[in-house]
């Protein structure tokens, strides 16, 4: 018998390179509400007051506590002891 010459098989296809996922716009940042400290030294209350994002969105201008980020009347409001918070859920 006469030997044949066959072609050569073809090589197998390749895999596509993965195709990277498209890019996401970066979530808008809101706009932080910005307000000077006194040069004095002095601590004022970080309390907020109103809806933030809002133009009557404001923190608190009081004096605040030693060692506290809040003035005494929101001090006496964040720090409520827990037997106190226990009896009010009574």
């Amino acid at each position: 018998p006469v030997a044949v010459a066959r072609p050569a098989p073809a090589p197998a296809p390749r895999p596509a390179a993965p195709v990277a996922p498209p890019a996401r716009k970066p979530m808008p940042v809101p706009n932080a509400v910005v307000r000077p400290f006194p040069r004095s030294g002095a601590r004022t209350c970080c309390w907020p007051i109103g809806e933030p994002g809002t133009p009557d969105f404001r923190f608190c201008t009081g004096d605040a506590m030693t060692g506290k980020p809040y003035c005494p009347e929101h001090a006496a409001v964040a720090y409520v002891k827990v037997r106190d918070r226990r009896e009010d859920a009574a």
